[in-house]
């Protein structure tokens, strides 16, 4: 029994032996036949679902032109399908387009799909040709797209629309892209918790060269490094802002932390804009080498009362991250192999422990290895190579900041 809307019922019964035929092909062990003949069944098997798809548009089709959505009370074919049968939004208008130009206009594509050579995929990239070409040219393209089809992937038979599109009308074609363009948007925003959401849907150039962008900052530091590949990417954002707003990583900018007078440890920061808890490993890396906007107060009933607002510079100057590219040459942690221009200015002994913003007391050290050293799971030994020069390495016992 399926149920669209306000229809109800198990169909016509035209397509009871193929529902007998899946019964009886999902009791099959494909490990009962030789793994030669099962690569070959899952080649049948597409053709035949392919073909079942042509079946279905047909159905749509029909459904479509004859009010069908109506009975089932929707407005719409589309609506219809989408709902009705849980589709992604859009989905379901996408397949009745596809039924329609098949049916009106690329009847070699339509035949195609039911004799397996091609899937709905392929098919719905050639019927977009509708909408790029000009009509007079649709019967031409046609067979060169399903040339395309039979030997490649949906995605080169769009290609090959764009770029007959673009060659018919040039002007036109371009007129198009950047009318899609006006698709592009990217959403950022703040959550409850202090966190950051971010959406969004970009044009293929600017998604290129995102793309390149987070391939050069979110690779994998060394073998130690644990991080998956989308945590990695979420860290590499951050390096990226930091390139684009200070024109080296040199880590977080300029912000703003509201600290307690009696504890310079970092318990009871919080990030100026939200009232959230900085956490002692992000106070200690902003501490160690940002700008920081520092706001010393004191705890009075359940306010707090500002003492001293000033801008504390505990980073390296130019001249002193000269030097450490020339000694250190990168990250300092063993195995690392990111470059000096990715690394912050690190302070071996803390500045709140009397530390000194100098070249001796300073390592170069990658984002993701400096926050393993303030979390206490890399400790630096001395270089055996290379006189005065520290490296880190994995520590054999782990230590919060506090400790």
């Amino acid at each position: 029994m399926f149920e669209i809307g306000s229809v109800a019922g198990g169909g016509s019964g035209v397509l009871d032996g193929l529902t007998a035929a899946v019964d009886e092909l999902q009791k099959v062990d494909p490990r009962d036949a030789a793994l030669v003949d099962t690569v070959a069944d899952i080649a049948v098997l597409h053709a035949q679902i392919q073909r079942l798809q042509s079946v279905m548009l047909g159905m749509v089709r029909t459904c479509d032109a004859d009010g069908g959505h109506h009975l089932a009370g929707y407005a719409t074919t589309g609506t219809m399908l989408t709902d009705g049968l849980r589709l992604s939004p859009g989905q379901g208008q996408a397949m009745v387009h596809t039924a329609r130009a098949l049916h009106s206009t690329f009847e070699q594509t339509q035949q195609a799909l039911a004799d397996g050579q091609i899937s709905t995929a392929h098919a719905t990239a050639i019927t977009r040709a509708a909408r790029k070409l000009p009509s007079d040219v649709l019967e031409e393209a046609e067979p060169v797209l399903l040339e395309v089809a039979e030997v490649g992937s949906p995605t080169m038979v769009r290609a090959a629309v764009d770029r007959m599109a673009e060659l018919l009308e040039p002007e036109h074609f371009d007129h198009d892209i950047e009318k899609e363009r006006e698709r592009r948007y990217l959403d950022v925003s703040q959550t409850k918790d202090g966190w950051w959401a971010i959406d969004g849907h970009v044009p293929h150039e600017i998604g290129a060269r995102l793309a390149a962008a987070l391939e050069q900052f979110a690779g994998c530091t060394d073998p130690t490094d644990l991080r998956t590949a989308k945590q990695r990417r979420a860290d590499a954002i951050a390096e990226i802002a930091d390139a684009a707003t200070d024109g080296q990583t040199s880590g977080i900018s300029t912000l703003s932390i509201v600290a307690d007078a009696e504890h310079l440890d970092g318990t009871g920061a919080q990030w100026d804009d939200t009232g959230m808890p900085v956490g002692l490993t992000n106070f200690a890396m902003a501490v160690c080498q940002s700008r920081i906007q520092l706001v010393v107060a004191d705890r009075s009933g359940i306010g707090w009362k500002p003492l001293a607002v000033g801008m504390l510079t505990r980073f390296a100057t130019p001249a002193q991250r000269a030097a450490l590219r020339i000694r250190d040459g990168r990250c300092v942690c063993r195995g690392c192999t990111r470059k000096p221009s990715r690394c912050h200015a690190h302070h071996v002994i803390d500045w709140r422990d009397g530390g000194s913003t100098d070249v001796s007391n300073l390592v170069l050290l990658c984002p993701y290895h400096h926050r393993m050293v303030h979390l206490g799971r890399a400790e630096f030994a001395d270089d055996p190579r290379i006189p005065g020069r520290r490296i880190a390495i994995p520590s054999r016992r782990h230590r919060t900041t506090a400790a």
